[in-house]
């Protein structure tokens, strides 16, 4: 069982520095392969080490050719330093400490671009967004105030992924046969109890195997089981019992 304990040993780092890895735009590779870098680093209280790409596949999980290229991406961006090998001893890695550097962008530039602006008189000034033409004519995706905004998109379109998301059917039982959105399941608990509807899509699991059925709609089937056996739908509000479970 797995047992960390900071007197087995821990990384210190500037919450600053570690809020600009967060807000940096890195593959998941690449992520993993500057973490270990930190502590390597940062976790033996020193600004560099000698890491020889064996080392760091094998701590991360990823091949060393992969390695190898994520590195080269990384001292590019100016967010780490390599020095080459020297004879017998291999390459050595740090981290560039003033993130104000790295050639990246923050995730928070990606969601919320820099916006240009358009004066009312109708210059075209080229937005940053690198549109390079700004009708005189009013058109609509030119707000009057002469800003280019897309936090609003963005929103939107997050309310629309999480609306899908909702909507995706989730596999339930142990084969995972009996899929149902994230509102039905809430539907049928606050119905019928956890505990009965963990039994019941287990049943239905176990059935839609044995028999080979296909394209059940299981919401419905659900219901029609538990009707059928008598057991009523009492619409149990959770909310009534959330604040007396939240201080525990």
């Amino acid at each position: 069982m797995a047992d960390p304990q900071l007197e087995k040993g821990y990384t210190r780092i500037a919450n600053e520095l570690l809020e600009a890895v967060c807000r940096t735009n890195l593959s998941g590779s690449e992520l993993r392969i500057l973490l270990y870098i930190i502590r390597r680093t940062y976790g033996f209280n020193r600004s560099y080490a000698e890491m020889p790409l064996s080392e760091i596949s094998e701590a991360v999980g990823i091949r060393k050719n992969h390695i190898s290229e994520a590195l080269k991406r990384l001292s590019a961006n100016k967010i780490i330093e390599l020095h080459p090998n020297k004879g017998t001893r291999p390459q050595t890695v740090s981290i560039v400490k003033n993130y104000e550097e790295w050639a990246v962008e923050s995730c928070e530039t990606l969601l919320f671009p820099k916006t240009g602006t358009v004066p009312e008189n109708g210059n075209s000034t080229v937005p940053e967004n690198g549109n390079s033409t700004v009708p005189e004519n009013g058109n609509s995706t030119v707000p009057e105030n002469g800003n280019h905004t897309y936090k609003e998109n963005i929103k939107e379109r997050f309310k629309e992924s999480f609306k899908e998301s909702k909507s995706e059917k989730q596999a339930y039982g142990k084969c995972g046969k009996v899929l149902l959105t994230d509102e039905e399941y809430n539907d049928l608990v606050r119905g019928y109890g956890k505990d009965t509807i963990g039994r019941y899509i287990e049943r239905m699991d176990n059935w839609i195997v044995s028999r080979g059925v296909k394209n059940l709609e299981c919401y419905s089937e659900l219901k029609v089981w538990l009707d059928r056996d008598g057991i009523a739908y009492k619409n149990i509000d959770v909310s009534r019992y959330e604040e007396f479970i939240n201080d525990f």
